[in-house]
């Protein structure tokens, strides 16, 4: 893999998506069936994000180099701020040191305790998964995250929708484990990482809405290097009011589709240039 300092500029206009999961958290992709689609697209630059985990980078950075695709180091973490949730992107070029590892592995250690305690309890109030190996086939039938629960209550047909089947395993005992978000920026910059909000437009679920207000509360809080500006479902507005705000306060733009899987949401080919400095500071400079 070459060094930081010897990636060569990519052009303006190459396309990038830096925000992507596989089977190794809560995707539906291989990291060979993805990158066969972005290579096929020709994708310059992606980051793979999957959810408290970085066990895998390396391996996904030479699946990516055989197919001439540079695959920042990225992982997405579970993290808390003043009780809401908010999810943290953090990209670079590779990670150094065991501060973000480490984070990021008793966060995902914390969750499988949790999902497996619900699982436990549902099983003792009568309910039955023997089609669990099937509903969770892309993941080996192995419980992973607290939504798994969800799914195969889903999948076996005892609630009506996924949001149903969240609160039923609420109600079993479902508690987010997710690290204080000033850790999270912590462990990020030890590591040598970026540190950016994702998708703070989207909102729903266990995800807050962060408008561009409160977002100005949490920075005057907490030392985010970024935010994710463009986002499937941000309007246009809201767009450009994170840019804008980007702008005033000399934030790193990010941009992702936040893909799962083919028959989720597809890749999006964004510019590089939309996220220039970005992808300077993870050693990928653009030719603007």
């Amino acid at each position: 893999m070459k060094t930081n300092n010897s990636m060569p500029p990519i052009p303006a206009d190459a396309v990038v998506d830096l925000h992507l999961h596989t089977f190794y958290s809560d995707g539906l992709w291989s990291p060979t069936e993805l990158f066969d689609h972005l290579a096929s697209r020709n994708f310059r630059v992606v980051a793979v994000v999957d959810h408290d985990t970085t066990a895998h980078v390396a391996e996904l950075q030479q699946l990516g180099e055989t197919r001439g695709l540079r695959v920042l180091a990225g992982v997405e973490v579970t993290s808390e701020w003043n009780g809401t949730i908010a999810h943290v992107l953090c990209y670079a070029s590779e990670f150094s040191g065991n501060s973000l590892p480490e984070l990021a592995d008793e966060t995902r250690r914390r969750q499988l305790e949790n999902t497996r305690e619900v699982y436990a309890r549902l099983e003792t109030r009568g309910y039955r998964f023997p089609r669990r190996e099937e509903i969770l086939a892309e993941q080996r039938g192995e419980l992973r995250r607290p939504v798994d629960n969800a799914r195969l209550l889903l999948g076996h047909g005892y609630v009506e929708d996924l949001d149903a089947g969240l609160s039923l395993i609420r109600d079993a005992g479902y508690v987010i484990a997710a690290a204080r978000l000033d850790v999270t920026v912590a462990a990020a910059h030890a590591s040598g990482a970026v540190a950016l909000l994702a998708h703070p437009g989207r909102g729903g679920g266990e995800i807050v809405r962060y408008d561009p207000p409160l977002l100005e509360e949490m920075l005057e809080d907490t030392p985010l290097d970024g935010v994710e500006v463009d986002y499937p479902s941000h309007t246009l507005q809201q767009t450009d009011a994170y840019l804008a705000l980007a702008t005033r306060r000399d934030l790193l733009v990010g941009a992702g589709s936040d893909s799962h899987g083919p028959s989720q949401r597809l890749p999006i080919a964004y510019r590089a240039d939309l996220c220039g400095k970005l992808l300077a500071r993870c050693g990928t400079p653009v030719t603007l």
